[in-house]
């Protein structure tokens, strides 16, 4: 089987990137033929925002690839906005069944995340064309942009763009929901969940310390602000790593709090070390998320998540289980929850760490995602 991935890259890597280049190296390593066709927004940023309703040079482009390669099936991760839905007609043109993960919600409003001005942003669900979106800016503070972003979604819409995708993959039953009550008019079995996966840690077990930690994006949906303000008014140990807009105010909260340190970005190997000493994973994020690619690596290095209870993570942990859940942007219960982890023994922390390894073997190892993949594959082929 030969597969074209088509993904356009982030400013600031994440979780969406990282998975895209394991799930190729996981489908490479099965034997498939594998290739990627890859758009950024770094250059010509102006004129690939103009272009978003339908680039000309991200057609030609996927074109050229897609005679040369000739694949048997196409897997879309991100198009915006340097790809475009340009590249949805080259490959409809082509006559070449395609797959879709959707890792955000950006084909439901041009906020992309479901999220404004610190709370979850509902109003484009059911909206035929998102005004309230556009007056509030919710792309960026641009009312411009936000109106460009809404048009280009409407227009495609309205096209029947969206509907040309065989399969969309979704990475969790909430994101599944959100999608068939939407606008959007797609049917049960356009949409199939599969979570994301990440491989086992090759690392010795090592004896666990007492600090908690936070892997990920530096941004205000990520509750940053809010873990900020309950790890200074404590005295738990918290470590940051990442990279992201608040960076800044990381740095700056590090500097005058003992507790809390700063680790800039960080490789897998070094990640993975501090998630097999953490305590615990700390997870506050305050809007709904896809399938945090960070909890799933917890999970395989056997650490318990302490997380916000909204979209993904109200399925992903189970209160009691393999972490704890604390109310969405509560600083209070925030801190009660670290507080309760703080006070068990080692043989209940201990018990804890053995359900999120299980829950990491039931669900989320490369070789069930291998397999959920090609069936996916082989369906749209067939």
């Amino acid at each position: 089987m030969k597969i074209l991935v088509i993904h356009t890259t982030y400013k600031y890597r994440g979780g969406e990137d990282t998975v895209v280049a394991e799930e190729i190296k996981l489908l490479q390593q099965a034997g498939l033929q594998v290739e990627l066709l890859s758009f950024n927004n770094y250059e010509g940023t102006l004129l690939k925002l103009l272009q978003l309703p339908f680039n000309i040079q991200s057609y030609y482009k996927t074109k050229r690839k897609l005679a040369i390669f000739k694949p048997d099936v196409v897997h879309i991760h991100n198009l915006h906005f340097g790809g475009s839905p340009s590249v949805i007609y080259a490959i409809k043109r082509s006559k070449i069944p395609f797959v879709n993960t959707l890792h955000n919600f950006r084909l439901l409003c041009p906020s992309g995340i479901l999220f404004f001005n610190g709370k979850p942003f509902l109003n484009s669900l059911h909206q035929n064309f998102p005004w309230k979106a556009v007056q509030l800016g919710v792309y960026k503070n641009s009312k411009l942009i936000t109106f460009w972003l809404g048009f280009s979604i409407y227009i495609h819409n309205k096209l029947g763009t969206w509907k040309y995708c065989n399969k969309y993959i979704v990475l969790s039953e909430h994101a599944r929901q959100l999608f068939l009550q939407s606008k959007l008019g797609l049917t049960q079995n356009q949409l199939v969940v599969k979570p994301n996966f990440s491989s086992v840690p090759n690392l010795p077990e090592q004896e666990r310390e007492d600090y908690f930690l936070y892997v990920g994006r530096l941004s205000e949906e990520k509750g940053i602000m809010l873990l900020l303000s309950v790890f200074s008014s404590c005295s738990y140990k918290i470590k940051i790593a990442g990279d992201g807009p608040l960076k800044a105010e990381v740095v700056n909260y590090a500097a005058k709090y003992p507790n809390i340190q700063f680790l800039e970005t960080l490789d897998k190997t070094s990640i993975f070390k501090l998630l097999k000493t953490c305590t615990a994973l700390v997870f506050p994020s305050i809007w709904f998320e896809g399938m945090p690619l960070t909890i799933i690596e917890a999970f395989a290095c056997g650490t318990p998540v302490i997380s916000s209870k909204i979209g993904a993570m109200e399925t992903m942990i189970t209160n009691g289980y393999n972490g704890l859940h604390f109310e969405v942007n509560n600083e209070v219960d925030f801190k009660n929850k670290l507080a309760d982890w703080m006070s068990l023994s080692l043989d209940e922390k201990n018990q804890y760490q053995i359900n999120a390894s299980k829950t990491f073997d039931t669900n989320y190892t490369s070789s069930k995602n291998l397999e959920q993949l090609l069936k996916i594959y082989n369906e749209v082929i067939s």
